[in-house]
């Protein structure tokens, strides 16, 4: 008993931690209708793209399960969850002709430990360079892209607690300016008792400012120009707490819910909602729900598990429904060792 309040303690403590940098960081208001006013106001938005089918489906609340290998991405503390080692390969099909391609592994070193590597590559096809006397192209080409790079590390401290932490290396391109940062994603996952009912909370990219590299010329009211350094920009940090727990729970028919409450830097927070019906453990159809999200409408999903040559081949596929841009696809194969 003594060791499960003393658990129960540990878990607290992080959580206010957390709980702690988040409302230092972004003025925390527990779902407001405010927060539209910081929408663009950080760096680096590609990064909080939700990796992986099966998350993304469920409305990407996500944290609360985090037992494949995009939990490198939403909560690195379910890596020493997982039961075995993972590969995952993701591709997402992004509005504006943007694609959005994604690999991750975990490493179970033991029951205890485990290591996970990610990256991501944001790219884009080459765009015509336009200027204001020639709108419809010089004949020249550019270039976009943003990748990161990831190294995580997860403990398993008891059967019920776990908790991890991400070093990541992240940079933008566009055209000839480049910025580059490091930053780090931290998480916590326990395990009440109460049945199959989980809590988790993760705080990711937390950094410093960045801004792009050089100096530009700026012209001044007095006459001439003087060089400026590009201003800094915060990262697209987000504060996420989030729980699930089987409904069902047999060798036929699983039913997963997940709730997760989401709160970013740069714009309001938002509820998300998801459910996973798993079949045969091979066949899973999964929803979620972004409440308070002015974008997206809803997510679906299907999953297959195929064992081949001993090895758990997974497909999953997502399809999220968005209210003014173009409906995203996501495709992930995930391969258990």
């Amino acid at each position: 008993m003594n060791n499960i309040s003393k658990h129960i303690q540990n878990f607290l403590i992080i959580f206010l931690l957390l709980f702690c940098i988040s409302k230092h960081l972004m003025g925390f208001e527990l779902y407001p209708e405010l927060g539209y006013q910081r929408a663009g106001t950080s760096a680096l938005p590609f990064l909080k793209i939700g990796i992986g089918s099966r998350a993304a489906s469920m409305g990407g609340s996500f944290v609360g399960i985090a037992d494949d290998a995009s939990c490198l991405y939403w909560n690195p503390a379910g890596a020493s969850q997982m039961k075995s080692s993972e590969i995952l390969s993701s591709r997402i099909d992004w509005p504006a002709n943007i694609t959005y391609d994604y690999i991750g592994a975990v490493y179970k070193i033991s029951d205890v430990y485990a290591f996970g590597i990610s990256g991501g590559f944001l790219h884009t096809d080459a765009m015509d360079v336009t200027t204001e006397y020639m709108p419809h192209g010089t004949g020249e080409k550019f270039y976009f892209n943003n990748y990161f790079l990831s190294i995580t590390a997860s403990q398993r401290i008891t059967k019920q607690f776990s908790w991890g932490i991400s070093f990541k290396y992240v940079e933008e391109n566009i055209a000839e300016l480049s910025s580059r940062t490091p930053m780090i994603d931290i998480g916590t996952f326990y395990w009440t008792g109460f049945r199959s009912l989980r809590f988790a909370v993760s705080l990711i990219n937390f950094g410093p400012n960045v801004s792009f590299d050089g100096t530009y010329e700026k012209k001044v009211p007095e006459g001439g120009v003087v060089e400026e350094k590009y201003k800094e920009f915060p990262l697209p940090t987000i504060f996420r707490i989030g729980s699930a727990m089987e409904i069902v729970d047999t060798e036929y028919n699983k039913f997963t819910l997940t709730s997760q409450l989401n709160h970013p830097i740069d714009n309001v927070e938002t509820f998300s909602i998801g459910f996973e019906e798993t079949l045969l453990q091979k066949y899973s159809i999964r929803g979620g729900l972004n409440l308070n999200d002015s974008e997206k409408k809803f997510n679906i999903g299907l999953g297959l598990k195929l064992p081949i040559r001993g090895k758990n081949i997974i497909f999953d596929y997502s399809f999220s429904r968005m209210r003014y841009l173009t409906d995203i696809q996501r495709f992930t194969l995930k391969i258990k060792l």
